[in-house]
């Protein structure tokens, strides 16, 4: 019997550390399935990892909460590793459900900083939104500084003119596109970025014309 509240401890203590390890892993997993063209991102990204996940982190938050008290009976050997294994787990939950909140904030997926005349991008409609704090460079890029700033915000060069650049980008994790294109005119550099998807990004859009401009700024 006095053996049992040692061994009851060490388990508690393996079931909280991998409950703390199942949300990542999940993830990781949803990643995999998608860039291999397994699941597509509906699942890969919205069930798995932004519902699934996020559940599990949780769970793991009330797992390693109830392994504590019997952890601490053996404090020597288990109680560090519970309370390590709570605040990774706590952590893991916040950052999860904070990942969530910002990926719900619908963000558009279409800006330019010229509303009035933006540059073309093929299979759009409509004139694009500028994004707040976004403007136009006031002067007149060269082609160079222009290809330098589309790769320097993540994007692969398309098509390059003496007036245009025009770029791709692949989301790292789920394959989320973007196309962005750099116009450049006398005193006047102006950026159109256009997000491939239909779907929440989190302002992940407005973030790429914000990388565009800043590079623009940096490189002139």
């Amino acid at each position: 019997m006095a053996g049992r509240g040692p061994v009851r401890g060490l388990m508690a203590v393996r079931a909280a550390v991998l409950a703390t390890l199942a949300g990542p892993l999940v993830v990781l997993v949803a990643v995999l399935l998608v860039a291999s063209g397994l699941i597509p991102v509906d699942i890969g990204l919205d069930l798995l990892a932004l519902k699934v996940g996020p559940g599990l982190s949780v769970l793991a938050v009330v797992v390693a909460l109830i392994a504590l008290p019997a952890a601490f009976r053996s404090f020597a050997r288990l109680g560090l590793i519970a309370l390590a294994t709570l605040v990774v787990a706590v952590g893991g939950a916040g950052a999860f459900l904070w990942r969530v909140q910002a990926m719900a904030a619908v963000g558009p997926l279409d800006v330019t900083t010229d509303t009035a005349d933006p540059p073309r991008v093929a299979g759009t409609a409509g004139p694009g939104t500028a994004c707040p704090g976004v403007s136009a460079p006031m002067t007149q890029s060269a082609e160079g500084a222009a290809g330098w700033a589309m790769q320097q915000a993540g994007f692969r060069i398309t098509d390059a003119s003496l007036f245009q650049i025009r770029g791709e980008r692949t989301g790292t994790f789920f394959g989320l596109r973007h196309e962005a294109v750099i116009r450049i005119r006398p005193g006047r550099t102006d950026v159109r970025v256009v997000a491939r998807y239909d779907r929440a990004d989190g302002g992940e859009t407005c973030r790429l014309a914000g990388a565009l401009v800043a590079a623009l700024q940096a490189g002139r």
